[in-house]
């Protein structure tokens, strides 16, 4: 029988595809950027931040994604969105 020979294995070695991984998401990442920028304050910055990555943690632990992917996913999208935030606040603007 195949059920006989099929292993099952724990959830905990379970690995995790991200079909749309955090850090490539363009738009996400721009969105996320400009919002920092716009903030009146680096502190109001930050909580934007931390509140946009709280979202996004709980999101993929509704689709049971392992707690270590998903702390790479967001260590990811944070420095995706620092690069971001440091291009539009200091790379110079074309000439009109």
């Amino acid at each position: 029988m195949i059920a006989a020979r099929i292993r099952s294995h724990p959830a905990t070695q379970r690995t995790a595809l991200i079909p749309f991984p955090l850090a490539r998401r363009r738009p996400l990442v721009t969105k996320a950027a400009g919002q920092m920028a716009a903030a009146r304050t680096a502190e109001l910055a930050e909580k934007l931040l931390q509140r946009r990555a709280a979202r996004l943690a709980r999101a993929l632990r509704r689709q049971r994604v392992p707690d270590a992917s998903i702390g790479r996913e967001l260590r990811a999208f944070e420095l995706a969105v620092r690069a971001e935030l440091w291009r539009v606040l200091f790379a110079p603007r074309p000439r009109r």
